[in-house]
């Protein structure tokens, strides 16, 4: 049994908390990265069903956005397929509610991080691989791809 998906972004502070971190003003990136690791370890109630299902999958993204006012950022998010099934209304079709959980952090300008938004790419993809050793597997890999870059 896991988490209920309405409790995640919870789930998350708590995880951030046990790690030292106070959630609105995380100072520590690899920290922060070990307690977004234990969140995305953990199995979540509540999302669509299926065993080929993209209910449940993580993304890393870094870049200079406007909404960030062009400052470097790096975001950790979790993306789930939730099963709205039992508030759908239209009768003709279905589609699963799309809701996501992310740790944004946003850095002060510094020379290290001019060339940020020029890096041949600005996320790690998406992985749905379930929790356990797929997604073990698939965060390691994730965690690769961002070191490989020295700006990040």
């Amino acid at each position: 049994m896991g988490i209920a998906w309405r409790e995640s972004p919870e789930e998350l502070v708590g995880l951030l908390r046990q790690h030292g971190l106070t959630p609105d003003r995380v100072d520590n990136v690899e920290t922060a990265w070990m307690g977004f690791r234990e969140f995305l370890a953990q199995p979540v109630d509540g999302l669509e069903p299926g065993p080929d299902s993209d209910a449940d999958g993580f993304i890393i993204q870094w870049g200079r956005y406007s909404w960030h006012d062009r400052l470097p950022s790096l975001s950790f998010t979790r993306q789930f397929a939730v099963d709205a099934r039992e508030s759908w209304t239209e009768t003709d079709w279905y589609q699963p509610e799309i809701w996501q959980v992310s740790l944004t952090l946003v850095f002060p300008d510094a020379p290290a991080l001019a060339d940020l938004d020029k890096l041949n790419v600005q996320d790690t993809g998406f992985d749905f691989s379930p929790p356990g050793p797929e997604r073990n597997h698939a965060t390691g890999e994730a965690e690769a791809e961002v070191q490989h870059h020295p700006t990040l």
